[in-house]
């Protein structure tokens, strides 16, 4: 039996899902952990974590992610369950040394303040999420705190003006924003998926501006052939033609056959080659994994990248899907090896390059795994030496230049159950990491929730939650003031 019969062995007798909910933020993440009384313990010298109990939440949809583009492993929509089979090929060694970790690097600017007053972000609620995503050092797109809306900055966030307004389906049925995926500064697409709905509609919209949001178009996704109860998962468009989804439903049943046990989820992909008038059904995709993508990337030569999250805690594992032709067919890498984590956050700088950092295990705070070859083998090393102790989002521009927000998390801190947010870089695909200081705000900065690195390589933008934004579950009674909004930073160039 060949490598890839053997891996699709493993996932047709594994249960797995599509992600369709956005990823939950810290917040989310503390609230949880509080509600069910966890009494973790979280030392950040020598980067040591004991915990009495991390327990298990809801994925969140990577972020990406996109993707977010961030996400947990072990309450998927459908949870996958596998057993790994011994001597099957498994590339990436958790005995990998820990990266190097140097002092703040002289050709990184520090993050500042670009935007306190005016942006979309303001009205956020604590422990919300918000897609962001930056196609130059200038241009940057995002639904703000809406589902509805859609807004767009050209001057690196000191300004931030809605588009035209989203249009709408003629069909009656209620539509809001699932993903959106911008390929160029004036090409930005969004899918948009039914809400409470049991009519026979198309199995999503696709919404697309060519001039920057001044105008959109509305076209239909249609529902694939050969699955059950559809949801799209991830999206990404590589131009702006192109575009790719992945998809997710239950295998059909033989007919008059019944079980109690829940259906499998299998997936596919759905293709477009003349912005979103037409789609194509892939030929061929391994079931298992496409069922479970967590951030999907294409080039502009139509190579593709999906990393599916597959398993459970403690045995979480993923694999690499690459395609050559806009995700029409795709062949799967090696898994990699298991590992224990409740959440985990993944960013694709290409079709060849991604970094995961899966963290919350009860035995480890967090690690990174990256892949250099779509994701035909994984490598895997510990957290440098002086980082915080939680990870709060990701973001890679390119194949070298990545970031990483970490916060320190302790529920019995006087200073908030996330403080001291960092920005950790690396200019060399994860061999040696920096430092980037974030700017003073009154209250603190807490945590950043969602980070976006255009493809240049300079430096990201991101919003960060004031210390009041996030009050504790079972804390004191609400303020007597309104919350401050989160703020957007930068160490873009060009903002000033």
């Amino acid at each position: 039996m060949s490598l890839n019969d053997q891996i699709q062995d493993l996932f047709d007798r594994a249960l797995s899902s599509v992600p369709d909910r956005p990823a939950p933020s810290p917040q989310i993440l503390h609230q949880r952990l509080s509600r069910r009384r966890v009494r973790t313990r979280l030392s950040t010298l020598g980067n040591a974590l004991t915990a009495a109990l991390f327990p298990r939440t809801r994925h969140p949809r990577l972020y990406g992610g996109r993707l977010r583009p961030s996400l947990a492993l072990t309450a998927l929509t459908v949870a996958a369950v596998v057993a790994l089979v011994t001597g099957l090929l498994i590339a990436g060694s958790k005995s990998a040394p820990a990266p190097g970790s140097s002092a703040t690097s002289s050709v990184a600017l520090s993050f500042r303040l670009v935007d306190v007053t005016t942006s979309p972000f303001r009205s956020l609620s604590p422990g919300a999420t918000v897609g962001l995503q930056c196609v130059t050092d200038l241009v940057c797109y995002s639904p703000g705190a809406s589902q509805e809306d859609f807004y767009q900055t050209t001057n690196g966030g000191l300004n931030w003006e809605q588009t035209a307004p989203l249009p709408n389906a003629a069909d009656g049925q209620a539509w809001t924003l699932f993903s959106f995926s911008c390929p160029t500064v004036e090409t930005c697409a969004i899918v948009y998926v039914p809400v409470g709905t049991t009519n026979n509609v198309s199995l999503a919209q696709f919404i697309l501006t060519t001039d920057g949001g001044a105008h959109w178009t509305m076209s239909e996704i249609p529902v694939p052939t050969g699955y059950q109860n559809p949801s799209v998962g991830r999206f990404v468009c590589g131009d702006a033609s192109h575009c790719v989804l992945s998809v997710s439903g239950d295998a059909p049943t033989a007919g008059g056959t019944s079980s109690s046990s829940p259906p499998k989820r299998i997936g596919m992909f759905l293709s477009t080659a003349d912005a979103g008038q037409t789609w194509t059904q892939s030929t061929s995709a391994p079931s298992g994994p496409a069922a479970a993508v967590w951030t999907l990337n294409c080039d502009t030569g139509g190579s593709c990248l999906a990393v599916s999250a597959l398993g459970s805690s403690p045995n979480s594992y993923i694999v690499g899907l690459r395609s050559d032709d806009w995700g029409l067919t795709w062949l799967a890498g090696a898994p990699s090896g298991s590992f224990d984590a409740a959440i985990l956050y993944a960013s694709c700088g290409d079709a060849t390059h991604c970094m995961l950092v899966p963290a919350g295990s009860p035995t480890t705070p967090y690690e990174i795994i990256t892949t250099s070859n779509a994701g035909a083998t994984w490598q895997v090393s510990g957290p440098p030496a002086g980082w915080e102790n939680m990870p709060t989002a990701v973001s890679c521009a390119n194949a070298n230049d990545c970031w990483i927000a970490m916060s320190t998390y302790d529920v019995h801190s006087p200073a908030g159950a996330y403080s001291q947010p960092v920005i950790e870089a690396t200019y060399d695909g994860g061999t040696t990491w920096s430092s980037v200081a974030l700017p003073t705000a009154t209250p603190p900065i807490a945590d950043v929730l969602t980070l976006s690195c255009p493809s240049s390589g300079d430096g990201c933008m991101g919003i960060g939650n004031l210390r009041d934004h996030m009050l504790p579950p079972s804390g004191p009674a609400p303020p007597s003031q309104p919350q401050s909004g989160p703020l957007v930073i930068s160490n873009l160039p060009g903002a000033d």
